[in-house]
């Protein structure tokens, strides 16, 4: 009997023994063709396919201190491809700011941070101290141009990664170039006979002018000098500065308001106007809208996040929460107080922390601070008998014309973006309440602050994170399953001639259903996002006609 069950044992056990060894050979065979042929394949299709003339190319330059390994790529699909959970189930993020950032604190709570010890280093260096994980998925950097210091597609860019800033997108953050691409977006649309309809839903900016540019700096001292002659003649009431100068600068840097003093300086600058075409600094000369809407006595903006989750084909979302910021002081026109003025954050805590002498507590943060609540405006303006009282305002009035300013603001400068799936970008845009309930976009801002003063504000900001990290999973989970599909019924079982697949044959035979793998055409519905997640899908140009726009926009106006 003891004989009978050894021998049942060994037959089991020699069973058992053979069906893993297939298994374990199978799998380094899969193994071993994916990282000899079929991922390389893909990898020199994809980079033979990248614009590297786009790229300011200075490569082992990094103030990452990551070095680039030629293979990297290969190994970090391979591994993705044989491991599928490292993408399916975690997310792997990098970023690089630690001390007081509240992104890096989110992803080392709730993903997984990818090198712990990364610190941006305030020079280049060649000094290589981390080597980039092969499972990494999302490059989350605050460094803008990451694809400058490695070979995209090599050294990082890989087929299941996402970076974090788009080539091109200075179009938009730059205030100069905002100005630019908005007059030429309207002079396009009146060139095409666009209807006023058309036109007037399409200006999201106050009257700009450039003092970079001749003409249009001549004819702002022409006006200014109209202005003054008024004034003094007392032909006009004067209510305040009519003007404010913007330079590229942000966290409220390089804003000046144009009060008497102002004046004075500019003029001598420009000799009155006689040097414009001679200075090169960028400055722009916005109309000052100074009946702005009030909130407690002070005036407010709202900050808007929107999540460009690719450039390939462009998707966009807009978060649904909206950050208020309220100015320091008590808004007065005549008032010379750039806190009374200006609602730019860091404005607003140096001013709040000078005030408060070091008393801070939570309530005056929660004053000064107004947590996410568009919502309590539309309260506020019931109140007041502004709205009627059973009109849903901002559903109805408000959101629709934001979406609609936000779809014109990225139209006006999508033609310079980097156009690949891999490349995505968070950014919040600040729009102004005038007293008449219309909406002006003062600015777009690129790695735009995300503070913890509130509890409330840090409960609601993790939520933001992983509501945005949740959509750029769902595109890389999306690409990933399409690729291995097409892995397993085409590319596997395509019958070649040889050892492997030339590349000239990879091109003519599957060149064009890549590409198409590649975008960013939809998300899976296996990976279809969470019903609490925040984000309205405003744009989707993988679509056609208005539809692309979600039919915010009349197809006239496109």
């Amino acid at each position: 009997m003891i004989t009978y069950r050894l021998a049942l044992a060994s037959i089991i056990f020699c069973f058992i023994y053979t069906i893993v060894t297939h298994i374990h050979d199978y799998h380094l065979m899969i193994s071993k063709k994916l990282k000899t042929n079929y991922v390389p394949l893909m990898q020199t299709y994809m980079m033979d396919h990248t614009n590297y003339s786009k790229f300011k190319q200075s490569y082992n330059e990094t103030s990452l201190n990551m070095i680039e390994e030629p293979g990297y790529c290969i190994e970090s699909d391979t591994l993705k491809l044989l491991h599928p959970d490292i993408l399916l189930q975690d997310k792997y993020i990098l970023r690089e700011l630690d001390k007081g950032n509240l992104q890096r604190e989110i992803i080392k709570s709730r993903m997984f941070d990818s090198i712990q010890n990364i610190q941006p280093l305030q020079k280049p260096t060649t000094k290589f101290q981390h080597k980039i994980p092969p499972q990494l998925s999302y490059f989350y950097t605050y460094k803008p141009r990451l694809q400058d210091n490695y070979h995209l597609g090599q050294g990082l860019g890989c087929m299941f990664q996402k970076l974090n800033h788009i080539p091109g997108l200075y179009t938009l953050t730059s205030k100069n170039s905002l100005i630019y691409n908005y007059a030429k977006y309207i002079y396009d649309m009146k060139k095409r006979n666009a209807s006023s309809q058309c036109i007037g839903n399409a200006s999201y900016v106050p009257d700009t002018l450039r003092l970079n540019v001749k003409s249009e700096c001549q004819s702002f001292f022409k006006y200014l000098n109209k202005l003054q002659d008024e004034y003094q003649q007392k032909t006009r009431v004067y209510n305040g500065p009519d003007y404010l100068l913007k330079t590229d600068e942000h966290r409220g840097e390089g804003i000046r308001l144009l009060f008497q003093k102002q004046i004075e300086n500019i003029t001598e600058v420009y000799q009155n106007g006689e040097l414009c075409g001679n200075v090169s600094e960028k400055i722009v000369a916005q109309k000052y809208i100074n009946q702005p809407f009030l909130y407690k006595g002070h005036k407010i903006e709202f900050r808007m996040y929107i999540y460009l989750a690719s450039s390939k084909p462009l998707q966009l979302y807009m978060y649904k929460r909206a950050l208020i910021k309220r100015c320091a002081n008590e808004y007065n026109p005549l008032s010379e107080s750039i806190p009374a003025h200006i609602c730019n954050t860091a404005i607003t805590e140096k001013s709040h922390k000078n005030q408060s002498n070091g008393a801070e507590n939570q309530e005056e943060d929660e004053e000064m601070f107004i947590d996410w609540n568009l919502e309590g405006i539309e309260e506020l303006l019931k109140e007041q008998g502004r709205i009627p009282k059973n009109q849903n305002w901002l559903q109805e009035y408000l959101y629709p014309r934001i979406y609609v300013k936000i779809i014109h603001t990225i139209r006006s400068g999508q033609y310079a973006f980097y156009q690949d799936s891999r490349f995505c970008e968070f950014l919040a845009i600040d729009f102004l309440l005038d007293n008449d309930l219309d909406i002006w976009l003062l600015e777009i801002n690129y790695n735009p602050q995300i503070l913890s003063v509130t509890p409330d504000r840090i409960k609601r900001n993790y939520k933001m994170i992983e509501d945005t990290m949740e959509i750029a999973f769902a595109y890389l989970k999306s690409k990933y399953k399409r690729i291995k599909k097409f892995l397993e019924e085409e590319l596997m079982n395509y019958q070649y001639t040889g050892i492997r697949i030339r590349q000239v044959d990879f091109r003519n035979q599957f060149g064009k259903q890549f590409n198409q793998l590649l975008d960013d055409t939809q998300i899976d519905q296996e990976f279809s996002l969470s019903k609490d997640n925040l984000y309205s899908h405003i744009i989707d140009e993988s679509k056609q006609g208005s539809e692309k726009y979600f039919n915010l926009i009349d197809p006239e106006c496109i």
